[in-house]
């Protein structure tokens, strides 16, 4: 039975990472008592040196990455314990790491650390986005797969329902929105235009252009007006948060 369990989480925290915590949860459930949980959060800044496992220049990567980095990772982190915790685990049953470097290196490297019966990462599924991302960089759970020393979960989104296309985008989008926030009720939620787009995008076939930009704000203005959400200028950068 697995007792040492290392989980990939992401900044801020995506469905992909959700759908990872949730796995999670469901396999404690189903394990002995003992288990232990490390949550990890790894700070990406360029692969400078070699890129062998394990060699890259970590003196020169200390200026690659900024606070706010940093401070995303650790509310994700402080996120993902809160989640874990409502779910039932005890709070000495979690670690959190916070790790600076490739995702793929120092998930493996953190793993050999803690001696790790299982790491468990969330893919963030097949859409075109997705499928162009790993042309140029491969994929992260991939190359997590043929490196570790380990079993690995990796814990795929199920496939979408094939759907017309809406003739309301800006009612496709806050219902979208609304049906988020009911299923994360315990969750601190930032929206994005941009980010509203390209997650809830009708198709996940086509990258969301000026039109789905445009309805999103729309949506998300309108749930800001009902009150379930709150608008905040952050930087001349409009945030929604459902606080």
């Amino acid at each position: 039975m697995h007792k040492r369990i290392l989980l990939g989480i992401d900044a801020p925290v995506t469905p992909a990472t959700q759908l990872a915590l949730r796995a999670v949860c469901e396999f404690i459930d189903q394990a002995v008592p003992g288990i232990h949980l490390f949550l990890l959060h790894v700070i990406p800044v360029p692969n400078i040196s070699s890129p062998t496992l394990g060699m890259y220049a970590g003196h020169m990567q200390s200026a690659s990455y900024t606070s706010d980095q940093r401070s995303l990772g650790e509310l994700a982190l402080r996120r993902a314990r809160t989640e874990l915790e409502n779910r039932g685990l005890q709070p000495e049953q979690i670690e959190t790491l916070l790790r600076i470097g490739t995702p793929v290196e120092e998930t493996i490297k953190v793993a050999k650390e803690l001696q790790a019966d299982l790491i468990v990462i969330g893919s963030r599924g097949n859409s075109r986005r997705q499928r162009i991302r790993r042309f140029f960089a491969g994929s992260i759970s991939r190359r997590i797969l043929d490196l570790a020393t380990c079993p690995v979960m990796v814990v795929v989104p199920p496939a979408p329902p094939h759907m017309k296309k809406p003739h309301d985008l800006v009612k496709w989008y806050e219902n979208s929105i609304t049906h988020y926030l009911q299923e994360h009720t315990g969750d601190l939620t930032v929206f994005t235009p941009q980010e509203v787009a390209l997650t809830f995008a009708p198709s996940p076939k086509k990258e969301p252009g000026r039109k789905e930009q445009a309805a999103a704000i729309l949506a998300l203005e309108q749930l800001a007006r009902s009150g379930l959400l709150c608008r905040h200028d952050v930087k001349g950068e409009m945030r929604y948060v459902n606080d």
